[in-house]
């Protein structure tokens, strides 16, 4: 009898464990949890650097001696040219002076170092005091080829470190021979994609050769010259925003002991996710692990996801999308394949992860009223701003079902594509909006949303992806390193249907396209370990904090010293030195690259002692 009173005890014990454990598991899954995943501190945040800039606006010139940027005015490359290296410089917060060469001379006592966006060197006059300011100590970069029928470069160019020369043709891709992209010394590429008309010429012994093409012509190269030295670029495609990285590094190398900002982050964004997920059988899908999509993601493509995310530190950006309907007249309400579920589920364990849940849209169609870019993309054109004002707020609020006290503070432009009347709807609609993330590179065809990492004149902070989809492709990973030179971002995006795209996936299936991922990541973990694992705002807070600061650099002969004006908690910056580090303080100094380190600042006056 005892036994059975026993039993019976145990069974409702038992049971009543299982009870309680399934009431753990609902409250684990229900809103009551999921109200304590907020993000107050970036709200807290974004208004102390608005407020800052607002007050700090006209002192963030840059501070120092200023580097001399001169410039054909009448020749469009030129000024194409000196527009492109004006922005690199800009980044690296370092003062420049514009001179158009065809209205006033150069006077070279004024500059700290020199850049020509011109090769027609007779128009700049005064050979004599070019040559007197290199001799003397100064640094001289040209940047736009070699005109070898110019009267200057005739007089110049031993001085340049050039044996002899020939006619310029066409040259294809790159070798680089120094590190002049951070990391990438000995990359070859470029065959498909980088095109130069090279001046063919034999160097001296004494020129350093930092890049050339695939077929061995000299492309970079640095000569010392009495106290000073001549860089060269023997090219015409420095113009271009992809190639911003070899002025970055080549400006950097010119002198020694030079040091720059950058906005040390890594990002890493899945658009369309969560969103709606098709219900049919996808039959390479189905063959393969005998699941529809739902399934395929679910148990398959999602854990794959957070598996790299840990291994290879990745923090998702998930562009959370309402529906696919093609919908852009109100109202917007209860569209029929809205999945709820799906947004709390994925959502959840994007946070968990230290995610961050941003905007794709209320539906896919880009939030423009052009019908021609509309038609490109087979979109619906907007009718109108109110209608857009609209949408986005019903996207807001279905976001805000799920996670009532999470502020969605980043914003991705479907298909990249924004225009003026749908930012300002934005604007709008959505107070907290913080960020807009779209795209860094030219689009030549004026379609997409193309950014500068910025703070925008109304508050909005700026930042662009540079790469996309689960492939290393040459093009991408130019790309990359360009960037990562000159601002130290790495963003890049991909779609979870990204796999179900032949061209997208190299017509490859899950396990071979996951493979060439996470060798992709790999590469990168391995060559730039140091990049900081970011989510969307947290980036754009720091691209914010550090555009907005000021930064006044004192060096003696052992010594560099910076102070910030508007300092945050942390600054960092890359230097270029042959000496050894020594003594730090208020800072951390760590070797990324041959010559190369990272320096983070942890207080508004830091130093640097150098020897050797």
């Amino acid at each position: 009898m005892n036994r059975d009173v026993k039993f019976r005890r145990n069974v409702y014990i038992i049971l009543l464990s299982i009870l309680l454990l399934a009431i753990l598991i609902q409250v684990a899954r229900s809103q009551f949890v999921l109200k304590f995943n907020h993000n107050e501190h970036w709200m807290t945040e974004r208004e102390r650097l608005l407020n800052a800039g607002a007050s700090f606006a006209e002192t963030t010139d840059a501070q120092g001696p200023a580097a001399c940027l001169a410039y054909a005015g009448s020749e469009a490359v030129s000024v194409e040219l000196k527009d492109n290296a004006a922005r690199t410089l800009e980044y690296m917060k370092q003062p420049v002076i514009q001179v158009d060469v065809e209205e006033k001379a150069l006077v070279y006592g004024k500059c700290s170092h020199v850049l020509f966006a011109t090769g027609q060197l007779d128009s700049i006059g005064n050979m004599e005091g070019l040559d007197e300011y290199v001799h003397s100590g100064g640094a001289v970069f040209l940047m736009n080829g070699l005109e070898t029928d110019d009267g200057v470069f005739s007089r110049l160019y031993r001085k340049f470190g050039i044996l002899s020369f020939d006619f310029a043709n066409l040259t294809q891709g790159i070798h680089l021979t120094s590190n002049v992209l951070i990391g990438e010394q000995g990359l070859k590429t470029g065959k498909d994609f980088i095109s130069i008309i090279a001046t063919s010429v034999d160097l001296d012994n004494e020129s350093i050769l930092m890049a050339e093409s695939l077929d061995g012509v000299p492309i970079m190269w640095k000569r010392s010259y009495g106290a000073g030295s001549f860089t060269v670029y023997n090219g015409d495609n420095l113009r271009f925003k992809s190639n911003r990285g070899l002025i970055a590094g080549a400006f950097s190398m010119m002198q020694p002991d030079y040091i720059y900002p950058i906005f040390n982050a890594k990002v890493f964004y899945i658009d369309d996710f969560p969103a709606p997920i098709t219900k049919e059988l996808k039959p390479d899908i189905y063959r393969k692990y005998k699941m529809d999509m739902p399934g395929f993601y679910r148990d398959v493509w999602w854990p794959d996801m957070l598996k790299a995310s840990k291994k290879y530190n990745l923090k998702y950006t998930a562009a959370v999308i309402e529906t696919y309907n093609d919908q852009i007249t109100p109202p917007f309400q209860n569209p029929i394949d809205a999945e709820y579920h799906n947004l709390i589920a994925y959502g959840r364990e994007v946070l968990k992860s230290g995610g961050e849940i941003s905007l794709h849209g209320y539906n896919h169609q880009s939030l423009q009223s052009n019908r021609e870019i509309a038609k490109y993309f087979e979109y619906k054109p907007w009718l109108g701003q109110e209608d857009m004002e609209l949408s986005v707020r019903e996207a807001i609020r279905f976001v805000a079902t799920a996670f009532p006290n999470y502020s969605v503070m980043s914003y991705v432009p479907p298909s990249n594509v924004l225009g003026l009347d749908g930012r300002e709807a934005l604007k709008q609609a959505w107070p907290d909006l913080t960020v807009i993330a779209s795209l860094y590179d030219t689009d030549y065809e004026n379609r997409a949303y193309v950014q500068e990492y910025e703070v925008s004149d109304d508050g909005i902070i700026e930042l662009p992806r540079v790469t996309s989809g689960y492939l290393d492709d040459p093009y991408s990973r130019w790309l990359e390193t360009n960037a990562i030179t000159t601002v130290g971002v790495f963003s890049h995006f991909i779609h979870p249907d990204d796999l179900l795209d032949k061209q997208r996936s190299d017509n490859k299936d899950w396990e071979k396209l996951y493979e060439d991922f996470t060798l992709m990541l790999e590469r990168l973990r391995e060559t730039y370990p140091w990049l900081r694992e970011m989510t969307s705002t947290e980036a754009g807070l720091a691209v914010a904090g550090t555009s907005q600061a000021r930064v006044t650099w004192n060096k003696s002969s052992d010594r560099i010293s910076g102070q910030i004006e508007g300092f945050t908690n942390e600054m960092h910056f890359v230097l270029r030195t042959d000496r050894k580090i020594g003594r730090q303080e208020h800072c951390s100094v760590q070797k990324i690259d041959d010559q190369t380190y990272l320096v983070k600042a942890h207080d508004a006056r830091f130093a640097i002692g150098l020897g050797g």
